[in-house]
């Protein structure tokens, strides 16, 4: 191993010179794998536990380079040389192992070539190697980085700022899960402790050269004075948001401060947010854009809640639809029109094409994501509580064919919106009777097929429903035939030829996809035979809390389905995904009828549909219902309000006693006084009036309220004077005070001149009244000059 010239500038230094703390190094570790672990625990992708492993390795590299002799070229070339080898190796776990390491490797460079072409080229990139790449070269260079600045430099920014950044960027990928926030709190904790340890090395130095004596005990006492200061610290800027909020115009405040912040990196890494997120999501899961992908969103986070007002019609199934779109090319889908109208509640609300006989519905949206554009609601929606825009086209002056709402400003993590729609209800009988005199506005945007698809779509098509007459049993004859013939898959693990559309290659080759696939193909299929259809996304119902009566809707219940048109009836939806459960329509309107008289309920009978909140035995007395919603809220808040005191008190008294127990309020001008003083300039006139006040005894503190009445009576008196000649200037000045100050002088001059000790208590107590009646008269004669400039001006 090659050493650098003694002629360089960092190899002139001993390693004496450089750092060799245990305690610091143990701290460098940990804030490392604090980083690397926030990654861990999101699971996006397999094997992210690479970055533990990997950054470990590197920060310990680090900590041999920088302790060295080396001069910065030479590290550099030696970490260049063991990344060549420790990466590669580490990388190969993620991949199929065969007999040879060398066909293992050209494999994974190859995946990794594609995928960074693809990457420079703005294509969408399947492969997840590609990210953990990534990922785990990132806290390699992290660690080495955070290793060598510590014991080459000392330098804490450099040591804290690159895995930090990292961390921070992962809360905003990964923001819905408040628990997980608490990794951040741990590595703030760290990163004190570390900076109250590099201070303490460096001052270290300044002693020993001063031989300042520094006792064991002492440097006990600093240690547990930086680790509870490091404590005190993280628990009062973790309560400050919470406090905050508590306060209408401070949490207004602080949400246009955050809000912009927020929305900014949401643009910049919203494509990790959601597998269907394209460059302009702005945070949201599905953008203007949608590229079929690899790979289906899994995770039990919620991304919202939904709560339905009480309501006698219960659909077959809810969709919490959020875009629609009507062109499809090459595995990618969008939106023709991008006309957006500003929507106010107050004033607007929208019609639907058909109104008769659909239902009105009331759902409450709560967004638990960190910030969302774009609102979700079952079709169709007419009016949203939430100020913003409606992509839409027009059909007529009263009509508009929507694309998508979006709230404006951004939804924050616990906002909510309301939403009214209008749900239809149609029955197999009525849809096979609706015909295809479909509306020219239909025709021309709801039945483009790609060219290179169509035939191959059109024969298939027409093999299936060829024994059907009507477009209702022939969009049900596509959907048994996707549901019975492809096979369900969260992932995609093959890729399909270079010139192979993607949905003819899971359609006929590869027979397995998720929803993106199965709703792609059935609406593509119902096109090429001349039925309008689109691809809706959004989320399926999600589960039920019937403790919380409300559905938590999550991550893997992301998903996307098509909505066929129906003449007189509108757009209706089918389910072709092989994991959800066949949407089964009533045969007639008789039946629905009939059901709407339930039987007698048996107890322990389960539910028909366990998606649906279940049916009670009894009409709801709606009242106690709104009370017992009321008095849960009520309760609610009161829980906050006094868990607001509670830590409030808590601070406070922690506070107090951190001032009583290290003698705070006498340290700290002391210490601002002594940073002056080694900076060469002369501490400020305050800062010594300060330091003259913490050395005063507590009966001298209490006589100065005969100083502080005399400057606000306009008497300020000369130093030289005696403390007998003040209290007289008071009493001439304050005449009612006159037994309160000479109380106050008799209990000082004792404990001063005598050798009996005053009476503290007696002498505040006096203290308290004279500030009582100088405030009285300052006011009475400010009063009084006011009313004598009044009397002039007339």
């Amino acid at each position: 191993m090659e050493k650098s010239p003694a002629t360089s500038s960092d190899a002139s230094q001993s390693s004496n010179a450089n750092m060799w703390d245990w305690r610091a190094i143990i701290l460098t570790i940990a804030l490392v794998e604090i980083s690397s672990s926030r990654l861990v625990i999101t699971e996006w992708v397999p094997y992210l536990y690479f970055t533990q492993t990997i950054s470990l390795a590197g920060v310990l590299l680090g900590f041999a380079l920088g302790y060295s002799t080396f001069s910065r070229k030479a590290a550099t070339r030696i970490a260049i040389g063991y990344s060549l080898i420790l990466l590669p190796a580490q990388l190969l776990n993620a991949v199929e192992r065969t007999d040879w390491v060398w066909t293992d490797l050209v494999t994974l460079f190859n995946r990794l070539f594609t995928s960074l072409a693809q990457f420079i080229k703005g294509q969408p990139v399947y492969d997840q190697l590609f990210f953990i790449s990534l990922v785990t070269a990132g806290y390699w260079i992290i660690g080495i980085s955070a290793g060598y600045w510590l014991t080459r430099h000392r330098d804490f920014l450099n040591v804290i700022l690159p895995s930090c950044l990292a961390m921070l960027v992962v809360q905003v990928f990964d923001p819905t899960e408040s628990r997980r926030m608490w990794a951040l709190a741990f590595y703030l904790f760290a990163a004190l402790l570390l900076l109250g340890r590099l201070y303490f090395l460096e001052n270290q130095i300044y002693w020993k050269k001063t031989r300042f004596l520094l006792t064991a005990e002492t440097i006990n006492n600093l240690e547990r004075g930086a680790l509870t200061v490091a404590a005190v610290t993280i628990f009062v800027a973790w309560s400050i948001p919470g406090w905050i909020k508590q306060i209408k115009p401070a949490a207004r405040a602080w949400q246009d401060f955050s809000e912009p912040i927020l929305e900014r990196l949401s643009d910049a890494v919203s494509a990790l947010e959601s597998p269907y997120a394209g460059r302009n999501a702005g945070g949201d899961f599905y953008s203007g854009e949608l590229s079929l992908g690899q790979q289906a969103a899994v995770g039990d986070t919620p991304v919202f809640f939904v709560t339905v007002k009480e309501s006698e019609f219960v659909p077959i199934r809810n969709y919490w639809k959020g875009r629609m779109y009507d062109l499809y090319i090459n595995g990618r889908w969008t939106t023709l029109s991008d006309a957006s109208d500003p929507f106010l509640p107050d004033t607007d609300e929208l019609t639907v094409e058909y109104p008769e006989n659909r239902n009105e519905m009331e759902f409450t949206f709560t967004n638990n994501a960190t910030s969302q554009s774009l609102l979700y609601a079952p079709a169709e929606a007419v009016w949203v509580s939430r100020e913003g825009t409606i992509t839409s086209t027009e059909v007529s002056p009263t009509l508009r064919d929507v694309t998508a709402w979006n709230a404006s400003p951004n939804l924050p993590s616990g906002g909510r919106y309301t939403v009214r729609t209008l749900i239809a209800d149609p029955t197999q009988e009525e849809l096979r009777l609706a015909g295809t005199e479909y509306p020219e506005w239909v025709t021309e945007r709801y039945l483009q097929v790609p060219e290179n698809v169509a035939p191959a779509l059109r024969i298939l098509a027409e093999e299936i429903t060829a024994q059907y007459d009507n477009p209702f049993d022939k969009t049900q004859a596509i959907t048994a035939y996707l549901r019975n013939e492809i096979e369900y898959t969260t992932e995609i693990t093959d890729t399909p030829p270079e010139n192979r559309d993607p949905v003819l290659w899971v359609l006929f080759d590869y027979k397995k996809g998720f929803c993106m696939y199965y709703a792609s193909a059935e609406t593509l299929m119902l096109r090429s035979i001349g039925i309008p259809a689109r691809m809706a996304v959004g989320f399926a119902e999600g589960t039920f809390n019937e403790i919380e009566e409300r559905y938590i809707v999550t991550f893997e219940d992301a998903h996307a389905w098509p909505e066929v048109y129906f003449p007189g009836i509108g757009w209706v939806e089918f389910e072709p995904t092989g994991n959800q459960l066949p949407i089964e329509r009533a045969p007639t309107r008789l039946d629905i009828n009939a059901d709407a008289t339930p039987d007698p309920v048996i107890e322990g009978t389960p539910a028909a549909n366990p998606l649906v909140p279940p049916l009670l035995e009894e009409p709801p007395d709606l009242s106690n219902q709104s009370n017992s919603g009321a008095s849960k809220a009520e309760q609610m808040e009161l829980y906050r309000t006094i868990l607001f005191y509670t830590l409030l008190v808590l601070t406070v008294g922690l506070g107090f006693f951190m001032t009583r127990r290290y003698a705070l309020e006498e340290r700290i001008p002391v210490y601002l006084a002594s940073r002056y003083t080694k900076s060469g300039n002369t501490p400020p006139r305050w800062l010594n009036r300060w330091i003259r006040w913490t050395t005063l005894a507590s009966i001298e503190r209490t006589f100065q309220v005969i100083n502080i009445s005399l400057y606000w009576l306009g008497r300020p008196q000369p130093r030289h004077i005696t403390s007998q000649e003040r209290a007289q200037a008071l009493i001439e000045r304050l005449p009612s005070a006159e037994t309160q100050i000479q109380t106050l002088l008799q209990e000082y001059q004792s404990t001063i001149y005598t050798p009996r000790a005053g009476n503290l208590t007696t002498a505040r107590k006096a203290a308290s009244l004279i500030l009582l009646k100088t405030w009285q008269i300052r006011i009475k004669e400010a009063l009084q000059s006011l009313d004598y400039r009044y009397n002039q001006l007339r």
